[in-house]
């Protein structure tokens, strides 16, 4: 038993290197612990320390309320979905490990115990064996590269995730802060033509109005009622849709600047300058480049296996005659039945297939980027009519409010008047926020900010 203890010692400390398993269970305190929101000031100094390759930093000051930009922040900080994200970079990682690391070499070791024959000078017959792969080696580079891509692109879908989630928060914040200005005017809208009706009805009765223009009067009420109550439940969808994001429960209120102003476009968006670049400004298209990058690392590690398998071994051996032999082996692989056609076949039709995604993804971003320049020059061209509208109606009410000071005026035309500026403004604060939201869905599609702020005048 001579190798026996040099074996043991090995195994010993080969053991002694390995991974133990600690027990992580879905308790009750530790989903808490995690669902708890970090404390402003924890999200504060994230915030100014952010780094990220669209989110530039951002001091949060939080005093008076949350910008729509902050909010943006805070969500990539705080959100539980995006920490869930961010968790797969550990596993890319490792798999960037594994794909380094070779396979181990076996360590062989046998003992021939004579049985049956008495002769003294018979000893213990002993083997000890050791072989390796050595074309491991061969797919080693490729197997690192196709990984590391693979992690690569990973972090890039990550942080383009983070960015359209950040996009979103931002889009909601906006969206709460023109609901907020619009439910006054949606219920004083309803006020007035709940006053139209109730003067309709009463006209009516005397006959001074026909049944025809009670029923206009009352489905304007109607319409009004209707109009506030869905503006009230989207204020409340965005508000909980929000909380989600910012880890909060869905009925707080978060603080957001009243005095936040809706953006503006830069003078000049061309299609042209939009397209420029935008394989390679857009995470999510650079992120299937890469991920093409990693396959095409496959195939040649596939090509590259079509090499028979080769293993070198070396042994050192006696046997009960006490003759003592060292031998040196090669056990080559023939390719009659698998020459690794079919993960050739596999990863080349994989390739394709990220290849073809690709182009259809950057035929996908092009397109979305010239039809929202088509509704930003349409909604441009309604918004600038509205607002064209806008003096001549509020020099109508204004003359009809004059009129009802001295009784020259006829109340339900004064109140038509009236209801109809509102409405009109509704309808400009509505085109407001579809600028917005498209010129959000243009900075998704074109993988780059355009919006500017500008200060109240």
């Amino acid at each position: 038993m001579k190798f026996t203890p040099a074996i043991t010692a090995v195994v010993l400390s080969l053991l002694a290197g390995c991974a133990t398993y600690e027990r992580q269970p879905l308790a009750p305190a530790a989903i808490e612990r995690a669902l708890t929101a970090p404390a402003l000031a924890d999200v504060k100094t994230a915030a100014a320390k952010l780094a990220h390759p669209l989110l530039p930093p951002i001091i949060i000051d939080g005093r008076d309320g949350f910008s729509p930009d902050e909010i943006a922040v805070m969500v990539v900080i705080v959100s539980p979905q995006l920490r869930a994200l961010r968790a797969q970079r550990g596993v890319a990682r490792a798999q960037v490990l594994q794909a380094g690391i070779l396979p181990n070499p076996q360590l062989g070791y046998t003992v021939d115990k004579p049985r049956g024959n008495a002769d003294p000078a018979l000893i213990n017959g002993k083997n000890l064996g050791l072989s390796w792969e050595v074309t491991s080696l061969l797919g080693q580079h490729d197997r690192i590269a196709g990984a590391r891509a693979t992690a690569d692109a990973l972090d890039l879908a990550i942080a383009w995730q983070e960015w359209t989630a950040a996009q979103d928060a931002r889009l909601r914040a906006f969206r709460l802060l023109a609901l907020r200005s619009r439910l006054p005017l949606l219920r004083e809208a309803e006020h007035d033509y709940s006053e139209i009706a109730a003067a309709s009805k009463l006209a009516a009765d005397r006959g001074h109005r026909t049944l025809v223009e009670l029923t206009a009067a009352t489905e304007q009420w109607l319409a009004a009622q209707t109009a506030r109550s869905t503006a009230e439940q989207d204020y409340a969808a965005e508000r909980t849709a929000l909380n989600l994001a910012l880890g909060q429960s869905a009925d707080t209120e978060v603080p957001l600047k009243p005095s936040a102003e809706f953006p503006e476009f830069p003078a000049d968006l061309a299609a042209a300058s939009l397209l420029d670049g935008i394989e390679k400004r857009r995470l999510d298209l650079v992120a299937l480049g890469l991920g093409y990058e990693s396959q095409e690392a496959g195939v040649r590690a596939a090509v590259k296996a079509q090499f028979p398998k080769i293993v070198l071994g070396f042994s050192r051996a006696n046997d009960t005659s006490d003759v003592r032999t060292r031998s040196f082996g090669v056990t080559i692989d023939l390719p009659v039945f698998d020459r690794s056609q079919g993960a050739i076949a596999i990863a080349k039709a994989t390739r394709q297939q990220l290849f073809d995604e690709y182009v259809a993804r950057v035929a996908e971003a092009r397109s979305t980027v010239g039809l929202i320049l088509g509704k930003l020059a349409a909604t441009r061209a309604q918004l600038q009519a509205t607002a064209a509208a806008l003096p001549q109606l509020e020099q109508l009410e204004a003359s009809f409010a004059k009129a009802l000071q001295t009784r020259n005026a006829d109340v339900l035309a004064a109140r038509d008047a009236r209801s109809l500026l509102i409405g009109r403004r509704l309808e400009q604060d509505n085109l407001r926020q579809q600028l917005v939201e498209l010129g959000v869905a243009l900075e998704i599609a074109t993988g780059r900010p355009l919006l500017n702020h500008r200060s109240a005048p």
